[in-house]
């Protein structure tokens, strides 16, 4: 089973998904398969206190530090005449959210047999390149959003997944 992971990775990588949308919402498809769509949100605030057990983590501080120490952006300052001047500050780092909130393995023979988990991981990855300015990303299930809409098939892909990352109970944090 491991080596069929290791070969769906690897057709990510030689273009296997299709991708369709961009940063705000976006579909990730395996044609013949199925699909993971969603899209970016400003908080979980179903699973907020998943998001601050993974704030507590070593992958988020050290995200955080490497993010705030090699990145700056201006903001407005007073000098000492009483002028504003536009000054350099260290930036914030400011993880985005993205929920998965919608996948389906259109083909019934096609489930219960890892592909799921894949085409997760491939809406994962893409959630990363879209989040590399700004130091992390936190994915999670879609009821992190709105408190229900996941599937009990969804869950068990969640619970699975989780495995693979850093998180706590359906949200991942990945620091870049």
């Amino acid at each position: 089973m491991k080596l069929i992971m290791e070969n769906w990775r690897g057709f990510l990588q030689e273009g296997k998904f299709e991708l369709k949308g961009g940063s705000d919402f976006f579909r990730v498809t395996l044609p013949g398969v199925g699909y993971a769509q969603g899209g970016e949100h400003l908080r979980f605030k179903e699973c907020q206190a998943d998001v601050d057990a993974l704030m507590e983590t070593p992958e988020f501080l050290e995200a955080k530090e490497k993010y705030e120490a090699n990145n700056t952006t201006k903001d407005m300052a007073q000098d000492e005449d009483g002028n504003y001047i536009m000054k350099e500050v260290p930036a914030k780092f400011r993880p985005r959210f993205y929920d998965i909130e919608n996948a389906w393995i259109s083909n019934p023979e096609m489930r219960g047999k890892g592909y799921g988990k894949e085409i997760y991981k491939a809406f994962i990855d893409q959630a990363v390149e879209y989040s590399k300015s700004y130091g992390g990303v936190f994915v999670g299930a879609h009821y992190c959003t709105i408190g229900s809409g996941t599937s009990e098939a969804a869950k068990r892909v969640w619970k699975s997944i989780t495995r693979d990352y850093t998180s706590s109970g359906d949200v991942i944090f990945i620091g870049l």
